[in-house]
């Protein structure tokens, strides 16, 4: 394999860029992650918190060195309309199992943690970097570019978020609608 090609290219250092990066750095894969922001997690959208069963498989009990600021252990949901309101009160306790857990987090300390995990497996980051467009050829993403730059991979994973301009481009998503989506209050005692 040339130097100039990677197996995989993730654009994206955020909570599935990361992770991505991790599981294939350990399999071996000479990965590259682009992140436009200067660090991991630096261009984050998020209600700050993770949910831990997907994770809890990948690194078993992270929790005990990533950088969680506290368990959850009891939340209330409402759901309101105009006219009406729901709400829905859940405790969980302590003694619930490690993926059964969620935990409030900061993203920008979490999101440097877990990519320091996939560099220790031997992924790469790049940050600071905001690549226009993907490369193509015979109808297949093989890269990307930004300034002229071409960096080409066997794979390209789009880890870019919801409004991922990239998947844009390739007709892969559509532009989030406001009616799509709903919006969020947290409040923390």
């Amino acid at each position: 394999m040339s130097e100039d090609i990677f197996d995989a290219i993730i654009v994206g250092a955020g909570l599935a860029g990361s992770v991505a990066a991790l599981v294939l750095a350990r399999e071996g894969a000479q990965v590259l992650v682009i992140e436009r922001g200067n660090s991991a997690g630096a261009k984050n959208v998020t209600g700050g918190r993770l949910y831990a069963h997907s994770l809890e498989h990948i690194i078993p009990g992270f929790a005990d060195s990533a950088p969680v600021e506290r368990l959850i252990t009891h939340e209330k949901l409402a759901f309101m309309t105009e006219k009406s309101a729901m709400t829905m009160d859940y405790c969980n306790g302590d003694e619930t199992s490690p993926s059964q857990r969620s935990y409030s987090v900061l993203r920008s300390k979490f999101d440097a943690w877990l990519m320091e995990q996939a560099e220790e497996a031997g992924a790469q980051l790049i940050t600071g970097i905001h690549f226009d467009n993907l490369v193509q050829r015979d109808g297949k993403v093989v890269g990307v570019e930004a300034d002229g730059d071409v960096i080409e991979a066997k794979t390209v994973i789009l880890a870019d978020g919801v409004n991922s301009i990239l998947a844009e481009k390739l007709g892969m998503a559509k532009r989030v609608k406001p009616t799509d989506v709903a919006v969020g209050v947290k409040e923390l005692i």
